[in-house]
């Protein structure tokens, strides 16, 4: 995340516009992102830079002939060639797209990929059709920069009862905090690294949108600020809970939490609830079960928050009741929302079958947010039933005869 003064962007954009003659389009186009970190940079070859910083446009016989960026946590600077370069996208909107022909075997590798990318998602909305649910509508730049402004104001209106709050912007996530900000940063960072997770785990390419606009998060420092923000704002109750995200039906997630005493419990719990609203949004409003969205919600904290043992804390804890009790319990996989000791079970039965095979694990969860039963996307993507995923489970864990919540 980077913050620059007006006079610096000041200079910056005056170093754009030299270097772009007036008449290019592209130039034009580009100037006003100079300064700032645009969406991605994707090259002929498939290569993508998300998230970069655009620091100059370099001008030949006044056409932009490169870019030059500082890719996303680097310090050191990048010069792309303009020929090379595939796509540029800033504010969510394309603002270069080169043209099909005359490209490199290399070069058509990347387009194909993405085209297959995007046939995957074509076909993808054409099941959700045929099965009556309704995929989240494509936004446009304007709809994602207005849903930006309507979360500013919300949080302008919350800031006239909690003006502590200070705001703070990544890329994907809009945060509202009175946490100090180099306490803040780390926790912003592992946002950051979750999103980008579980793209990398659903086979969604890193820099394409997720969020309608961005995801909002409101954290306090204090347990009974948060308590009554989430009275007065959101209507929810808030006991037992450090955190609470809540998705909208017209797609806007809001998550709200404090920063409690164990600052590696507060990042598991922050990326945890903040998965929940990226399920939420991707591909379709479509609910998982309970017990896969909590068990993804705790496989990714625990991928991201290393040095929290939360996770393999409440796997021993839910071990040790399957060992005694011969099952996992009530209502395990349709309860609107599984027991406390039951999230160990979920966390671990969702790494046994990403171990298993990743991709199928994507194809399970795609599926039934296609619409598809959960049986059947489980047949469809690992070939057995939900009593067969039990006792493959069971068996991993040395519990061959572990009996299902019905048993």
């Amino acid at each position: 995340m980077r913050h620059l003064s007006r006079w610096a962007c000041g200079i910056a954009l005056a170093v754009a516009v030299t270097a772009a003659s007036r008449g290019d389009e592209l130039g034009d186009r580009l100037t006003p992102h100079v300064g700032t970190t645009i969406d991605l940079i994707e090259l002929g070859t498939g290569r993508r830079f998300v998230r970069p910083t655009l620091e100059r446009v370099v001008a030949k016989e006044g056409r932009v002939a490169a870019i030059r960026v500082r890719p996303e946590g680097q310090g050191a600077a990048v010069t792309l060639s303009l020929p090379g370069i595939a796509r540029i996208v800033a504010g969510r909107e394309t603002i270069h797209e080169a043209e099909a022909g005359g490209r490199s075997w290399s070069q058509l590798r990347g387009r194909r990929a993405r085209e297959t990318y995007e046939q995957g998602v074509a076909e993808s909305r054409a099941r959700m059709q045929a099965r009556g649910v309704e995929p989240w509508p494509t936004l446009s730049a304007a709809d994602h920069a207005r849903a930006v402004d309507e979360l500013r104001r919300f949080v302008e209106l919350a800031r006239q009862e909690f003006p502590g709050l200070a705001v703070h912007e990544t890329h994907e996530f809009l945060v509202a905090s009175d946490i100090p900000a180099p306490q803040l940063a780390p926790f912003l960072a592992d946002l950051d690294a979750m999103h980008d997770a579980l793209c990398d785990l659903y086979g969604i390419p890193r820099g394409e949108p997720v969020w309608l606009g961005k995801c909002l998060v409101v954290a306090f420092l204090r347990e009974d600020d948060y308590v009554a923000f989430e009275a007065r704002f959101m209507k929810a109750d808030t006991r037992g809970t450090q955190g609470m995200c809540h998705q909208r039906s017209d797609g806007r997630v809001v998550t709200a939490c404090h920063r409690g005493s164990d600052p590696a419990a507060f990042a598991h719990m922050l990326v945890h609830e903040t998965s929940h609203g990226f399920n939420h949004r991707w591909m379709s409003p479509q609910r998982l079960p309970n017990w896969l969205n909590e068990g993804i919600a705790e496989w990714v904290g625990a991928r991201v928050v290393r040095g929290c043992d939360q996770v393999p804390l409440k796997e021993a804890r839910a071990a040790a009741f399957m060992r005694s009790t011969g099952g996992v319990g009530p209502a395990f996989f349709t309860a609107d929302n599984i027991q406390p000791m039951q999230y160990g079970i979920a966390s671990g039965m969702v790494r046994f079958l990403i171990a298993r095979d990743a991709q199928a694990f994507a194809s399970f969860v795609r599926a039934i947010k296609e619409g598809e039963a959960v049986d059947a996307a489980l047949a469809d993507s690992f070939g057995g039933s939900l009593d067969d995923l039990l006792r493959s489970y069971g068996r991993s864990i040395g519990l061959p005869a572990l009996r299902g919540p019905a048993d």
